[in-house]
């Protein structure tokens, strides 16, 4: 969304002078939204990050967030899954997210990939692996730079120093489904990760025997 500063700061200026003609404001508006290009769709290229070869059948989870007031008066906002979609990768490894509509056009959603075998993916913090002192608690740092354009998606493969069980926390998506009617049971990248609770339990019990 390369031009969302530009329509903040239309807005901003706006707010400070006498109301422009709806017209010109409307077309200010829409002209923004097209050229940020957050209105329609992105397609991703998921591959290994070592062979760089396409992954097939990988989960993405996309999420947009909306928010609404408790009370009429000024008070606490709450937020909500707004829109959500699933897509699996073909045999190239493309996916393709749709674009918002309306307000959510100027927001980049949150997307989490998934494949087993697979480090996840997430388009806001990037897995590191696990503290030393706790294996329950995932390592991970912010991601910077991402928007939605055309681009490719690296999964690196799991490495055995990795903990599930901090994994967990980090693949774990916390979005409701029922605020977009949604069933949590029929979702595609739920069932997926579902791959890793056998090795989660395995761990688990392991770290437990050798505090014994």
């Amino acid at each position: 969304m390369a031009n969302q500063r530009f329509l903040i700061g239309i807005r901003k200026r706006f707010c400070l002078r006498p109301p422009l003609n709806k017209f010109v404001l409307n077309f200010l508006v829409t002209f923004t939204i097209l050229l940020s290009g957050c209105a329609t769709s992105t397609t991703f290229r998921v591959l290994d990050a070592e062979t760089k070869k396409p992954i097939e059948g990988a989960v993405a989870l996309a999420e947009w967030i909306g928010g609404r007031r408790m009370a009429i008066i000024a008070g606490p906002t709450s937020f909500y899954t707004a829109k959500l979609v699933e897509v699996v990768s073909d045999s190239e490894g493309h996916f393709t997210i749709p674009g918002g509509a309306s307000s959510l056009a100027f927001q980049i959603p949150h997307i989490k990939v998934y494949k087993a075998g697979y480090v996840g993916w997430d388009s806001k913090w990037i897995y590191l692996g696990y503290y030393e002192g706790n294996k329950i608690l995932s390592r991970e740092k912010r991601r910077e730079g991402f928007s939605m354009k055309n681009q490719d998606i690296y999964l690196e493969p799991w490495k055995d120093e990795y903990s599930f069980m901090s994994h967990d926390s980090f693949i774990e998506d916390y979005v409701n489904f029922d605020d977009v009617g949604m069933k949590s049971r029929g979702s595609k990248y739920r069932q997926a990760i579902k791959y890793e609770i056998p090795f989660r339990r395995l761990e688990k019990k392991t770290l437990n025997e050798n505090r014994k």
